[in-house]
């Protein structure tokens, strides 16, 4: 995953107290509307800085796994907060103040009660040297989340944990479902006690109408028994789902619970970093076949071997009309809510977690005939007419509104209630709820 911004920080992480779906119905049209602003504010702001240095870091997800050596089994180790703030405490006791000249390392929540986020204690520059850092700073944070495992415990940087969903793989035990994903094969007890995960976890499926529905090609040999066929309606039971012909999952953490690599770079200004977005938006298919390495889910065998579709369905949040196969397809009168984006029936070809949809660069503000962006623009890419006509008033260029318009297609997942009426010149809350839960390929993070 290749991330591209002109900002230091890498995520958007939020205390307070999560709004239920139906809560946040109240507000979301609210959040959006004032999101747009936030984000033209902030544009205007920033759109003159220029000659900014080249900076630049990343993110490595670690998965927590407990191995049981006596009867052969590796189990998730649910010791991830408990590490995560470990390493936090002793940070400034074992690192050096001075990040430019000695590796330190910063560590984060992520999405499952297994995992923890690690990054350099401070961004890496654009000199060749820094470039010999980056293992260094790699070995120094492998180190010291190494020093807080009990003796039963690696933390290996895998993308999936392939037994993920399968009987006995939560240490310590908990029995599948609960409240929040009700799921037939994951506990609740999976996801990070952060409020913001379970909070996703939770409106995903009530503006979905359903729980995610992931399906992933089976690997057939001749061995491999018949099943029920592809496209069969969502199974009831475990039993059901373990007769049919695809590798059935239902729950977001089977995606999200997935690790990455990712990095993020600051561009010296916004054109740059537009640039910059573009030819990483072509490089990230690349890499992500080049680094393939996840063959099996839910202890399965698949006829894959990344994770990409795995995590873009676990996170698919579209109402059945917003998923209908083709936009001229009739819509029941049922789905529509006006108070979600295009009322939640607006066709809506592709998960929040997909590849990028729109090149960015305005090169030479489109004078050249032969490298005009929209030329490349080849796909459907909705967006949404309200936001983009605000951009353009706002002083945002076409190919750029088009951009934010089409991520606002989307709507807010998680509100905290005591960050709605903020000030929209001095505050991105908004902004960053819809772009940071735009999950693409490559991402363009303007400051915040």
């Amino acid at each position: 995953e290749c991330v591209t911004h002109k900002s230091q920080g890498m995520g958007f992480l939020e205390e307070g107290v999560p709004l239920t779906w139906e809560e946040s119905l109240q507000v979301i049209r609210y959040v959006r509307n004032h999101g747009i602003e936030q984000f033209i504010a902030m544009y205007n702001r920033v759109k003159t800085i220029e000659n900014d240095d080249l900076l630049w870091g990343d993110e490595v997800e670690y998965a927590l796994l407990a191995l049981d050596r006596e009867k052969k089994i590796v189990r998730i180790s649910l010791r991830g907060a408990e590490v995560k703030n470990n390493l936090a405490d002793k940070g400034p006791k074992v690192g050096h103040p001075d990040s430019r000249r000695y590796e330190t390392c910063h560590w984060a929540p992520e999405f499952g009660a297994w995992m923890v986020e690690g990054t350099p204690g401070g961004p890496y520059s654009g000199f060749a040297n820094d470039l010999l850092r980056v293992e260094r700073n790699m070995r120094v944070r492998r180190a010291r989340i190494i020093s807080e495992l009990a003796d039963n415990e690696i933390c290996p940087t895998v993308p999936c944990f392939p037994m993920m969903g399968c009987d006995d793989f939560v240490s310590p035990f908990h029995a599948p479902g609960g409240p929040k994903s009700e799921s037939l094969f994951i506990p609740d007890a999976v996801i990070n006690p952060h409020p913001r995960f379970g909070a996703l976890v939770q409106n995903i499926r009530a503006r979905r109408g359903s729980k995610v529905d992931i399906r992933l090609p089976r690997y057939h040999d001749v061995n491999t028994p018949v099943g029920t066929p592809a496209g069969c309606p969502p199974p009831k039971t475990i039993e059901e789902a373990l007769k049919m012909d695809e590798v059935y999952m239902d729950a977001m953490a089977f995606g999200m619970g997935c690790c990455c690599l990712q990095v993020t770079f600051q561009g010296r200004d916004i054109a740059e970093s537009r640039h910059l977005y573009d030819h990483l938006a072509v490089l990230s298919p690349i890499l992500l076949a080049l680094t393939a390495a996840t063959p099996i889910a839910r202890g399965v065998l698949l006829d894959t071997d990344v994770r990409w579709s795995l995590i873009s369905q676990s996170v698919d949040d579209r109402t059945a009309a917003e998923r209908r196969a083709h936009e001229d397809d009739p819509v029941d009168a049922a789905h529509h809510c006006d108070e979600m984006a295009g009322s939640g029936t607006r066709h809506i070809p592709k998960s929040r977690y997909d590849s990028i949809s729109c090149y960015i660069c305005n090169h030479l503000s489109g004078q050249d005939e032969g490298s005009k962006t929209g030329l490349f623009m080849d796909i459907l890419a909705p967006y949404d007419k309200e936001s983009y006509d605000r951009l353009i008033e706002g002083g945002v260029d076409s190919i750029l509104a088009r951009h934010i318009a089409h991520l606002f297609v989307r709507d807010p997942l998680v509100v905290f209630k005591d960050r709605i009426k903020i000030d929209d010149d001095a505050f991105t809350d908004h902004f960053e709820n819809i772009q940071s839960t735009n999950w693409q390929t490559v991402r363009w993070k303007p400051p915040p």
